[in-house]
């Protein structure tokens, strides 16, 4: 067992510029049955029976029937079984602090397995998974003490895995609370200290990235027709994730549809907010195929991918940031707005890099286009001391910054 005290991040910070807007994230168990019916349809007969393996001697099976049902939803056996974690008649903070203690608080109650993706209630019975499978459990706990619990995605490489050269994309997600103005985060992942890109996630969406992971399992196990219908599965529930759209482009290109690959690989690049590791599944393409000539047409597949995709250009200008060419940095910033202008990662590039320059009037207007980002309530500390927040130590609880 991970002694969790140890390795839980548990961060207090707000709403601000990486997370998208307001929106309808919750569905009850009914509107999430339809849901899941309505975008799987007939993909739901073909599933049969897939056994996933996790951690020490445990598997995740998914049958049509396990389909329908969210995998933070808890069985009333769980809900019985932690029913005492419920602190009722307090504040939100409160019966918060309680549930995650009563959870999570013994350092002997879970252990950390990075292989074992699991629903809340195998977690919760097994005594063990990994950040999906922990967020699982604290999002269904949380909405059982009727707090406001989320999905995030966090954005980063650290769950990327390579085989036979190319990249195969799993997923680290979060536990987001709203109390009150107030977006607490937690973060299974041990020594996880820093975040790059994070997502909102409807539980629709969450889903998705739950059957990428266990497809990308099976993937890494070479049962390709199983990890098929995970990944289609999942990209069927979250069309717009670029990793589930890798994975998809590994899996085909495995079984030589090159130009199916490539499809796949081209989606993904649209929105990718690491475009190198696509790009370099998207050369296996060009190189299975064994036309030189190829290569000029993953030229123009960039340029349009450019044209499209902002975080192209946005990544560049972070490499520039990095090597302090400021002026070079700010000009691909500029690049990135002409695609899309909502993206708030830009503005605070710029913030920074404005504040280094000493330009101090467009450093102002960076740091109004980052308010904007800030949509859950407008009382909240100055951005420059949540955008550049001191690093928690680990296993430590912060609060206001």
């Amino acid at each position: 067992m991970i002694d969790i005290k140890t390795t839980l991040i548990l961060i207090l910070i707000l709403p601000v510029a990486c997370m998208r807007g307001p929106e309808r994230v919750v569905y009850t168990p009914d509107s999430f049955r339809r849901e899941v019916s309505s975008r799987l349809g007939g993909k739901l007969a073909q599933v049969g029976v897939i056994s996933v393996p996790g951690g020490k001697g445990i598997s995740q099976v998914v049958t049509a029937g396990s389909l329908l049902i969210s995998p933070f939803e808890l069985s009333s056996g769980t809900r019985e079984d932690i029913s005492h974690c419920l602190k009722t008649g307090t504040s939100q903070k409160e019966r918060f602090n309680f549930l995650y203690n009563c959870l999570f608080g013994d350092s002997e109650a879970f252990a950390y397995i990075a292989d074992s993706t699991l629903s809340a209630d195998n977690c919760f019975q097994n005594h063990q998974g990994n950040c999906f499978s922990m967020t699982n459990l604290l999002v269904g706990a949380a909405r059982f003490a009727r707090l406001d619990a989320y999905y995030m995605l966090v954005e980063d490489i650290i769950g990327n895995q390579s085989q036979g050269g190319t990249v195969i994309h799993t997923n680290h997600i979060i536990t987001a609370i709203q109390i009150g103005p107030e977006r607490r985060l937690v973060d299974f992942i041990p020594n996880s200290k820093r975040y790059h890109y994070l997502t909102l996630l409807s539980d629709v969406e969450a889903a998705g990235l739950y059957y990428n992971n266990l497809g990308a399992r099976l993937l890494l196990g070479k049962r390709d027709v199983e990890a098929e219908k995970l990944f289609k599965i999942a990209a069927a529930l979250y069309p717009d994730s670029y990793q589930i759209h890798n994975n998809l482009g590994v899996l085909v290109l495995r079984k030589g549809n090159i130009l199916e690959a490539r499809e796949h690989f081209l989606k993904a690049l649209q929105s990718a907010r690491f475009p190198d590791l696509v790009l370099g599944n998207m050369m296996k393409t060009f190189e299975k195929s064994g036309n030189m000539k190829s290569f000029d047409l993953l030229r123009k597949d960039l340029d349009k991918a450019k044209k499209r995709n902002p975080y192209f250009y946005l990544s560049l200008a972070r490499r520039d940031y990095r090597r302090r060419n400021y002026t070079a940095a700010l000009k691909l910033c500029h690049i990135a707005k002409r695609i899309d202008r909502d993206i708030s990662e830009i503005y605070l590039l710029e913030f920074r890099i404005y504040g280094i320059m000493g330009q101090t009037t467009k450093q102002a207007k960076a740091y109004k286009k980052l308010l904007k980002y800030e949509h859950f309530d407008k009382e909240t500390p100055p951005m420059p001391d949540v955008v550049d927040s001191p690093e928690m130590p680990i296993g430590s609880s912060g609060e206001k910054p």
